[in-house]
């Protein structure tokens, strides 16, 4: 069987087919993988989240207004969108 705790998934859907096959898992499988998963989510979502902000501003939102929409400052939006060129 394949164990989700050692998959590092890299894009969103190989993370949710990651988390679906968590319901094909036992009990402690599932718990011996989950917080792999979880740290592995974070990176994922958040790579997730600087494309969703790179394409609004490709769209021609100012990273101002990009800011005042998600609650951050522009200078996050700024750091977020060069850490985004690097990897």
């Amino acid at each position: 069987m394949n164990d989700p705790g050692h998959q590092r998934p890299a894009t969103l859907p190989d993370l949710i087919a990651a988390l679906t096959a968590l319901s094909d898992t036992g009990a402690v499988e599932r718990a011996r993988a989950i917080p792999g998963l979880i740290e592995t989510a974070k990176g994922v979502l958040a790579a997730e989240r600087a494309d969703a902000m790179a394409r609004a501003v490709a769209d021609g939102m100012s990273q101002a207004e990009l800011g005042r929409q998600l609650g951050i400052t522009r200078q996050q939006i700024s750091k977020t969108l060069a850490e985004r060129k690097e990897r």
